[in-house]
């Protein structure tokens, strides 16, 4: 999620490549100082920060011998305590002023965000703005990437810091995808949404008459 939002939590490079390296299997922290070149005090101090954001969860599994049990950990994307937080706070905002004011509070929180945004991708192509697009939401925990394939330009995303309230709020997607298209100043499509079970968001960028440039 955006900065300022709900659920939002911003993710330094380090921690995002641990939780990539977790989306693909269970680590310990050892392992994960291997793969990364770091020292098992850095990635314990990762890990606990992870933890503390509720992006990561510890599970133990017996050693041979008289050792102590070896932790592993791994990437969620569950329901949180902030996220049903939200999710009440938007049903109660419907309930106090009617169907669709929840949709308009987040309206109005993305419109705000890109009166900023927009700073960062005056004078860029299409393409540029594109990727540079996927490059803030990953700092953002979004995991997302822009590519141009044979048919044009798209935007995927495989992570999302605020799934658990968009499965119960799903006005939510709509409201981001109107705000990337926005940003890119040109329609989008989508084609695919973790909400519905699908492995990443996917959103075809379709340029508007001369708008790749």
């Amino acid at each position: 999620m955006l900065q300022g939002e709900v659920g939002y939590v911003r993710l330094g490079s380090t921690k995002q490549r641990i939780l990539e390296h977790l989306r693909l299997r269970k680590a310990s922290a050892a392992e994960l100082a291997g793969e990364l070149g770091l020292s098992k005090v850095a990635i314990y101090r990762h890990l606990e920060d992870l933890k503390r954001d509720g992006l990561v969860r510890v599970s133990t599994r017996p050693v041979q011998g008289r050792g102590r049990p070896l932790r592993l950990f791994e990437a969620i994307d569950e329901p949180t305590a902030y996220a049903r937080m939200c999710r009440e706070m938007l049903e109660q905002i419907e309930e106090l002023y009617g169907p669709g004011a929840g949709v308009r509070v987040l309206r109005a929180r993305y419109k705000k965000e890109l009166e900023t945004w927009r700073q960062g991708f005056q004078g860029l192509t299409l393409e540029e703005r594109a990727r540079r697009l996927a490059e803030w939401l990953t700092e953002r925990g979004y995991q997302a990437e822009s590519r141009r394939e044979a048919s044009g330009l798209v935007l995927e995303q495989r992570r999302c810091p605020k799934l658990a309230l968009a499965r119960d709020y799903q006005a939510l997607c709509q409201v981001e995808m109107d705000f990337f298209s926005e940003l890119l100043g040109v329609s989008l499509v989508r084609e695919c949404s973790m909400t519905a079970g699908d492995t990443c968001c996917r959103y075809r960028i379709e340029p508007d008459g001369g708008a790749e440039g």
